[in-house]
């Protein structure tokens, strides 16, 4: 059991289950996210292989070799090595038989936890035994506690437990446990479940698509400076982008206006202000300033609400710019925008060479 072949064991049992996906038509979106990408962590307890699959935080697939464990609870929680004094529950152990599954659920106010309520107890006996049927855990939180003191908590999206006798040929494990983790997929897929799954998905594309295409126009809201707010938040439309007004926005009972401020221009591509008269927008830039907003300051030549804002770009920021206009600010809006999608394609060039994890993914 080398760990090239149990790297190799994890990587077929990824494809087999993404071959049976593929061939059932199944919504990748309404699965656990491991099934897409993984990161597989992988342990020897005696006889006994475990494999635990998790989310990759990248978009592929990663393989960690823990070495040795002794006790399953010690790697599928992180913790100590510890030999257990005893175990909760008892592999079957029937040469024959199929894969067992412990099957929880998880999704919105649904969730399992097992609580493991000894610190010197293992989850099952592997390791331990001559021998043990495949055994898998699918979506359970288990909890280590002692003296009703919770001391490790960890979710559990999908775990399975070889031994080396079913690891000498993969075939014939998977036979095993095709129909069992099929059937498992398929509910999880038909359930609320995969509602809940979906709805992570869709979240993360919506961000997405707000940080690609979102800008928010920020100034005052009355009579004519809203016109001036409407007419260039329609010129960003024009060009292509999903351009609000702060207004416009969604709110929530339990967020601040200033918190809806910063939520929405967070997730903004770039933001817009006009800065004719003093109103929130003073406020506004302060936070956008503070959180590395890219912002186009639009103000009317020579004038503007206040000299306590506006100054930034001559010498210490690069994502604030002043742009000034004669009578509207449409006159300078493409400029504006220019300026800004530069900025945005530095930044992507320049985070993407800093950060290790960001040059991996493309």
């Amino acid at each position: 059991m080398s760990k090239k072949s149990t790297k190799l064991f994890a990587q077929k049992i990824l494809e087999r289950l993404r071959e049976f996906i593929v061939s059932e038509n199944l919504n990748i979106d309404r699965l656990p996210k491991w099934v897409k990408s993984a990161n597989v962590k992988l342990a020897r307890l005696n006889n006994s292989i475990i494999f635990l699959f998790e989310e990759s935080f990248s978009d592929e697939d990663e393989f960690i070799d823990c070495g040795e464990v002794k006790s399953d609870i010690q790697f599928l929680l992180d913790l100590p090595e510890f030999i257990p004094k005893a175990a909760c529950f008892r592999a079957p152990e029937k040469p024959n038989g199929g894969l067992i599954i412990l099957h929880g659920e998880y999704g919105e106010d649904k969730k399992v936890i097992f609580k493991v309520v000894s610190d010197r107890s293992a989850l099952f006996n592997v390791g331990y035994v001559n021998y043990h049927n495949p055994l898998a855990i699918i979506n359970i939180f288990i909890q280590l506690i002692s003296s009703d003191e919770v001391l490790a908590t960890r979710f559990v999206p999908f775990a399975i437990f070889v031994h080396a006798n079913d690891f000498s040929n993969f075939e014939s494990f998977w036979n095993k446990c095709t129909p069992h983790i099929q059937d498992s997929l398929k509910l999880i897929h038909d359930s609320e479940a995969g509602d809940f799954y979906q709805f992570q998905t869709e979240r993360k594309k919506v961000f997405q698509i707000s940080k690609e295409k979102s800008v928010i126009v920020l100034g005052k809201y009355s009579n004519h400076e809203m016109n001036e707010l409407l007419q260039v938040r329609d010129h960003l439309r024009a060009k292509g982008y999903d351009a609000h007004l702060i207004i416009e926005l969604p709110e929530y009972p339990m967020m601040s206006n200033e918190e809806k401020v910063r939520l929405w221009t967070m997730a903004s591509r770039f933001c817009v202000m006009i800065d004719r008269k003093a109103a929130g927008h003073i406020a506004e830039y302060q936070y956008l300033k503070n959180q590395r907003t890219i912002l186009a300051l639009l103000r009317p030549k020579g004038k503007g609400s206040t000299y306590m804002i506006g100054d930034e770009h001559f010498t210490d920021f690069q994502y604030i710019n002043l742009f000034e206009f004669e009578k509207s600010p449409l006159e300078i809006i493409d400029i504006a925008i220019d300026w800004a999608e530069k900025l945005v394609r530095k930044r992507m060039k320049n985070y993407e060479a800093a950060y290790p994890w960001r040059r991996k993914r493309k």
